[in-house]
Formats: structure tokens, C-alpha cells, sequence
């Protein structure tokens, strides 16, 4: 009798917590077609409990099951369980585990327990004013002003699919990072048991809040909402000296350095295609010196990449990277200069040389193509990496193009060259805090199981965001490719003026 009073119980608790989910909201199949679809099979002395996804159980949090309050198992959400007969709760939702929700629920040998959501599911994809996903947090506070964390928006480039956030029935505010509920800068959204509510972030061009839609509403307020999008960054970083010397002339220096980016994109259910286009110039003058180029890059980027899940699929990419202006070295009083061809063969010798070009415009010309799996290690607020593992090529094509030995009496040569092989990138951000972020990535190119044949560039970005238009970035990028073996380094400390357009 003790028995069938407590799964009566059981059975009105679920009863009355379950209001009937407005499933119509969902992104994932209705319940009752996602347990149909689990391939679990229900083994003797066991019992199988059901819950499902509104979205995926991988943007989803985890749910945990706890018998006498202890944990005894911890799944995704559509994903079936199996559990031995007997009563559980079931411990729910996103936030710390004491914001979590829980219900109870009993399992009966060979049957299912399908729990339908009482909870609300949210997602926020934060996006700028060309309809870009940018990777900005927010904050999430309940009518309470309880805090329950920090999200981020998604760099698609990556592979990367928004959070669901799963939270008790309510009214929740979202602000942005490190300001209070009390900003005028907030938005307000209400969740309803058992329904999906889908909303856009909109960031202005000066980091702040400007607007909260749900999806739908954009598309409606223009004819055509094209899945293409592009936008342009213009920065500078000028820089102006003098010195006063007592024991000689007054010297005075100019250095400017600015760059032009393009990013355009593709966006759609499974596809995402990613164009880059970065074009940096840079010089320095001093008085009574010649004006010496000192940033001289254009780089061209793209990558495409198939959503087969929420962590894997793969891709195709390519960059080019080349210069506008030819190298120059000078000397400083005229000398004998001999060049040689790649296998050190003498070509010709030139006298009274007080100028030459070592690089002509547009060469050398750095290709690299590769092609294989892209996958998330591990996704976290301050921290993402992904891997990216298949097979690539190299190019480094060159023409009238030479090396100056240390002596700078001879020039030699470099030939065109090319390498194939296995790839692996592994790419990494961090913020590690509210106004820096380090943006890392390790390309290379295994052409043999030689070590001293791999090629490979290690990029490191640190930026520091002083205001939502002027930045501080340090760079930190290290190379090793054909023709030239050995290391090669490259830093730079930029204070930069940014333009979104």
C-alpha cells in the first residue's frame, strides 16, 4: 500500500509540474519523436528516464540525477538514462547548482519516464549591426537580481553554435559585462514553462547595448535578409617625436601605421564561409634619413566549414600573403656586391652599389591551402581551442628575389618551393579579463617525420581595449618555412584608432 501511494504521488508530482511545452518553439524534434529515436534498449531490473532537448544536448547544460541526494548519474538532455527501480530527483537548468531546479520522479522496471520541460529554454546570439556574430559577453540576472553568469556571442569561423541557457519560468534582464541590473543599457525578456525563446543581441559600433529582437523581427523589417554579410575596419597608429640634444642637432621623427580589414561571410544552416582581407602599411622618417618602410602586408583568408555536429565537421581553407613594395637595403658608402643563383654558383659581380632591391613588388608570394576535420577541444566562457587536423600544401614563390649574407657582400637567390604534408592548427582565444583577450594560432606542416623539415607560424595577438575606439595590441608572431630553415621572428606594439564601417 506504501508503494502504490508513493508512485501515485510521484506520478501527480510530474503531473502537475509538467505543463504542456509550447514544443512548437523548439529547434529539436517533439518529445515523444526524440525518445521514439533513442536507440536505448531497456535491460532487465532497469528502467529508462527520457528527458528531451529543445535545442542539442550539446549547447544545452547537463542535467544530473540524484538518489538520497547523492549523484548517481549525469547525462545531456535527449539522451535516454538507464536507472535501477526506485525514487530519484532529477537536478536541472544553468547556473550554480543551487540555481538549478529539481523534481522528483520514480523509475519502474522495463518502463520510460519521459520528464517534458517545466523549465524555459533561452538563446541569445550576439550580433553587430550588419548582423555579424560578435563574440561579446553579456550577463544574465533573474527579477530576484540573482546573477546567473556570463555568456559569450560565437566566432562562426570556428565552428561554434550559441548556449542554451535552460532557466525556471520568468522574466530575466541581460546587461552588459561589469555593469549593474540598474543600467539604463538593459533588456528585459520573458520565459514561459516549457517554451523556447530565441532573441538578438544587437552590440553598436561603440561596444554599447543598442538593440533586442527576436529573430524574426529584423528579417521582417527589411524585403530580403541576405545570409552574406561584410564589414570594413579601418585603424591607425600615428606616432610623432622630438628630441632636443645639447651636444647636436635637434632630431625629429614621424612613424604611421595603418590597416585596412575586410571580413565577409556566409552563414547558413550547415555551410559557413569566412573571407578575409587585411591590407597593412607602415613607415618611419627621421630627419635627414630616407623614409623606411616598416609594416608592408596584405593577407588573404578563407575558410569554409561544414556543421555535421556540434563539435566536428570539416573544412577547406587557403591564405595567401604577399607585399606591395619591393625590399630595398642600402649602404652606406658604396661597396662590391656579388650574386649568386640557389646552389651558390657566382652570377655576376657589381661595383659601387649603394642600393638594391632584395624583393621586387608583390614577391615573395606565401600560399598555403589544406583541407581535413575541425573540432572543439574545449568551449568555455574565458577560453575556447579548437584542432584542426588533414593534409595541406605550402608555396613560397619567388622572383628576382635574394638573400643578403651578414657581411652584406653577397646576395643569393631564392628559388620557388613547395611542400605537402599532414596539417594540424591549433587555434586558441582567451579573455583574460574584461578588456584583454590573447588570440593564438599555431599552424604546421608535417612533410615527413624529419622534424627539421616541418614548417610551421605561431601568431600571438594580445589586445588590450581602452576604449571602444582605441586599442593597444601587442604581436608576437614566430616562422620556420622553405626556402630559409631557420627561425624567423616578428613583434610589434601597436596603439591603435578603430573605425568599424
Amino acid at each position: 500500500m506504501k508503494r502504490l501511494l508513493c508512485i501515485c504521488a510521484g506520478l501527480l508530482v510530474l503531473a502537475g509540474s509538467t505543463v504542456r511545452a509550447d514544443e512548437e518553439t523548439w529547434l529539436n524534434r517533439r518529445a515523444r519523436a526524440q525518445l521514439a529515436m533513442d536507440p536505448t534498449l531497456i535491460p532487465k531490473g532497469k528502467g529508462l528516464l527520457f528527458i528531451p532537448a529543445m535545442t542539442s544536448g550539446h549547447r544545452e547544460p547537463k542535467f544530473q540525477v540524484l538518489r538520497d541526494g547523492s549523484r548517481v548519474a549525469e547525462a545531456g538532455t535527449g539522451s535516454g538514462v538507464l536507472l535501477d527501480p526506485g525514487q530519484y530527483e532529477v537536478l536541472i537548468g544553468s547556473g550554480t547548482s543551487a540555481q538549478m531546479m529539481r523534481r522528483p520522479f520514480e523509475i519502474q522496471e522495463g518502463h520510460t519516464t519521459l520528464i517534458r520541460p517545466w523549465w524555459a529554454g533561452l538563446i541569445i546570439d550576439v550580433i553587430d549591426e550588419t548582423r555579424t556574430s560578435v563574440k561579446e559577453p553579456y550577463e544574465l540576472f533573474d527579477a530576484a537580481q540573482e546573477n546567473f553568469g556570463v555568456q559569450y556571442g560565437i566566432e562562426e569561423e570556428r565552428g561554434e553554435a550559441v548556449n542554451t541557457w535552460l532557466l525556471e519560468p520568468g522574466t530575466y534582464t541581460i546587461v552588459r559585462l561589469g555593469e549593474t541590473i540598474a543600467t539604463p543599457r538593459r533588456f528585459s525578456v520573458r520565459l514561459m514553462p516549457g517554451e523556447l525563446v530565441q532573441r538578438n543581441l544587437v552590440v553598436g559600433s561603440n561596444g554599447q547595448f543598442v538593440g533586442f529582437f527576436p529573430p524574426g523581427y529584423l528579417e521582417e523589417a527589411r524585403e530580403a535578409v541576405s545570409r552574406w554579410n561584410s564589414r570594413w575596419e579601418l585603424s591607425m597608429s600615428p606616432q610623432f617625436t622630438t628630441t632636443q640634444n645639447t651636444a647636436g642637432e635637434d632630431r625629429a621623427s614621424l612613424s604611421f601605421a595603418g590597416q585596412i580589414r575586410n571580413r565577409t561571410r556566409y552563414t547558413g544552416t550547415r555551410h559557413f564561409f569566412d573571407l578575409r582581407f587585411i591590407l597593412e602599411e607602415g613607415f618611419t622618417k627621421e630627419s635627414g634619413d630616407y623614409l623606411r618602410k616598416s609594416v608592408d602586408e596584405v593577407v588573404i583568408r578563407s575558410t569554409y566549414l561544414m556543421r555535421l555536429g556540434i563539435r566536428l565537421g570539416p573544412y577547406l581553407r587557403g591564405v595567401a600573403n604577399t607585399k606591395l613594395f619591393p625590399t630595398n637595403v642600402r649602404f652606406d658608402t658604396p661597396q662590391e656586391l656579388m650574386l649568386r643563383d640557389s646552389s651558390g654558383q657566382l652570377i655576376e659581380t657589381r661595383s659601387n652599389v649603394t642600393r638594391f632591391t632584395l624583393e621586387p613588388s608583390l614577391y615573395p608570394l606565401h600560399l598555403r591551402q589544406g583541407a581535413g576535420i575541425n573540432s572543439q577541444l574545449y568551449q568555455s566562457v574565458p577560453l575556447n581551442v579548437d584542432l584542426r587536423l588533414g593534409v595541406g600544401a605550402r608555396q613560397s614563390i619567388y622572383v628576382d628575389s635574394y638573400e643578403l649574407s651578414q657581411d652584406r657582400r653577397t646576395a643569393t637567390q631564392l628559388s620557388t618551393s613547395t611542400s605537402t604534408g599532414l596539417e594540424a592548427l591549433l587555434i586558441m582565444d582567451a579573455r583574460l579579463s574584461d578588456y584583454i583577450s590573447l588570440d593564438s594560432e599555431l599552424d604546421v606542416l608535417i612533410p615527413s617525420a624529419r622534424v627539421d623539415t616541418w614548417e610551421f607560424s605561431f601568431e600571438n595577438r594580445i589586445r588590450t581595449f581602452l576604449t571602444p575606439f582605441i586599442n593597444m595590441d601587442v604581436v608576437l608572431n614566430l616562422e620556420r618555412k622553405k626556402p630559409l630553415r631557420r627561425l624567423q621572428s616578428a613583434q610589434q606594439v601597436l596603439l591603435r584608432l578603430v573605425k568599424f564601417i
